[in-house]
């Protein structure tokens, strides 16, 4: 039977990339030390496995945290850090137990944010990163960028032929919700037949007013073409005229 969800996803097909990756990916480790601090409190979103916390740990990170809304994944965190340095737990990024201002910085990198299926949910997940940041807190975030896949000559092709069979269809969903195109490492060729669950993919300027609508300033963006270059912008402006490749990086402070 075919997920329905990204949850069932997460927990089947995906279960072990997120459960037990390892290493940090150039992009991850580029923002980390550039724009965090070793001393911070630090709290990641949807941790999975842990990965880039513990990962930050052998960097010489001190105080991190981390959560998932599946127990499984927190289990397998758990069971790698034999020290139990690292403060795991299971909850939801729509509705978060830690109190205002908890952590000087925050982690929303592998696009948790994207995974969030219900509009009314990645309000409150970014809502939520907001609350939990102390004033003149950091936070990493990632989009799926949907300008990316629009600008390729590789995806294009796709996302016209799904935009077509909607029409015809009678569908309401835009492209910003695209059907996985590879589970478990393999062709998903369920997303030909347009079937569901569905990330959401964000627009440029789109991410950046879900960001700021809430209250964050943007310091720095890129997408992944930008950080190979090690050439973050100031401004989503100065990005317009920029080829758009990969994920979309946003480097936040709260204001």
């Amino acid at each position: 039977m075919s997920p329905v969800n990204n949850k069932q996803i997460y927990s089947t097909v995906e279960f072990d990339a997120w459960a037990y990756g390892e290493n940090l990916l150039d992009e991850e480790k580029y923002l980390i030390e550039t724009y965090l601090s070793k001393e911070g409190k630090t709290l990641e979103a949807g941790t999975g496995g842990g990965r880039i916390l513990l990962e930050m740990k052998k960097m010489g990170f001190k105080s991190l945290y981390g959560y998932d809304y599946m127990p499984e994944y927190i289990e397998q965190a758990q069971q790698k850090d034999s020290e139990s340095s690292v403060c795991f737990a299971v909850q939801d990024a729509t509705q978060l137990k830690y109190a205002d201002s908890s952590f000087d910085q925050i982690i929303y990198l592998q696009q948790i944010i994207s995974s969030i299926e219900d509009r009314v949910g990645r309000s409150k997940a970014i809502q939520q990163a907001y609350r939990v940041l102390k004033k003149q807190g950091i936070g990493l975030f990632s989009f799926l960028c949907l300008d990316s896949r629009m600008h390729s000559v590789k995806y294009l092709p796709f996302l016209m032929y799904l935009n077509t069979t909607r029409k015809l269809r009678g569908s309401h969903h835009s492209l910003h919700y695209l059907p996985w195109l590879k589970l478990g490492g393999r062709p998903n060729w369920n997303a030909l037949c347009d079937r569901k669950p569905y990330m959401y993919w964000y627009s440029l300027h789109e991410a950046v007013q879900a960001l700021t609508t809430v209250g964050f300033t943007i310091i720095a963006i890129g997408s992944s073409y930008q950080m190979q270059q090690r050439q973050m912008y100031a401004s989503h402006e100065s990005l317009v005229d920029e080829p758009l490749k990969g994920m979309l990086y946003c480097v936040c402070q709260k204001n």
